[in-house]
């Protein structure tokens, strides 16, 4: 189900939204007595949402009727297609409700401690999450697929840093016997040099920027980054940067900057009553 304000903004189960987006759909479900005691705002860190759904439905430990209030609230969104990503997110939850509507948020960044303050907040505040969403992140971006990579670093929406390459590596092979394990060598070599490239790369581009660098998010084909991950030195080193999530974008290239700016800072969003 879906909210749909006065603007008649909708949003689909964990669709994606831009800043802007995400904003004019808060504003649109904003309701008339914002401050009113049956609106309420929730502010979950990544620890606190892990420690959030490891805390029991019922019994002692299962908070007041205020907390009771919000699981109930989060579960529907939970069993919403995607939902399964809330328990998932290493950056945290949002979530704003006035009774039993409302939507329900996962940010591109971490919410942190100063961000969530006591994580419950009285009245529709959005206001947190507009600050995390104005906030101006430096990222690492490595995009990888066989045969080609996109290393950079942003500040904010502004590529500082790029480099894209390629390096050849052979397709699948059908044929068996001794040429199919010639040919399986041949590409376990290619690869492994497409991988040291990389690492070589990010090595280079994000060391002069490792002060102020804030996260370091990926994309491409998942079988290849899971590949690069366990070989690349600098990235197993700089690993509580790298965020779960992944750029849903399969062609690295140049071309492709101005699209991964956008996807830097968008939100999972699903509405909920």
């Amino acid at each position: 189900m879906t909210i749909t304000g006065s603007n008649k903004f909708s949003v689909s189960p964990g669709q994606l939204l831009h800043p802007e987006a995400l904003r004019r759909l808060v504003e649109s479900c904003t309701p008339a007595s914002a401050g009113g005691p049956d609106s309420a705002a929730l502010y979950l860190t990544p620890a606190a949402l892990a420690a959030w759904f490891a805390r029991p439905d019922s019994g002692p430990n299962a908070g007041d009727a205020g907390l009771r209030d919000w699981r109930q609230f989060l579960a529907q969104a939970e069993q919403a297609p995607g939902g399964a990503a809330l328990r998932q997110s290493d950056t945290g939850l949002a979530a704003l409700r006035t009774g039993d509507r409302g939507l329900v948020i996962i940010p591109p960044f971490p919410i942190t401690d100063a961000l969530a303050g006591a994580g419950t907040r009285d009245g529709w505040d959005a206001a947190p999450l507009g600050q995390l969403l104005a906030t101006d992140y430096t990222v690492g971006v490595i995009l990888l697929r066989l045969g080609r990579y996109l290393v950079a670093v942003f500040a904010g929406d502004r590529p500082v840093v790029t480099k894209t390459d390629t390096r050849y590596v052979k397709g699948k092979h059908h044929a068996g016997g001794t040429s199919q394990l010639r040919f399986q060598r041949i590409r376990e070599g290619q690869m492994r040099k497409l991988y040291d490239e990389t690492c070589q790369v990010v090595r280079s581009r994000f060391a002069p920027h490792a002060g102020e660098l804030d996260y370091i998010l990926l994309g491409g084909d998942r079988l290849t980054l899971s590949g690069f991950m366990k070989v690349c030195p600098y990235l197993q080193q700089h690993q509580d940067k790298v965020l779960n999530r992944r750029l849903n974008l399969r062609d690295p290239k140049h071309d492709t900057l101005e699209t991964v700016a956008g996807m830097l800072r968008q939100s999972r969003v699903w509405s909920v009553g």
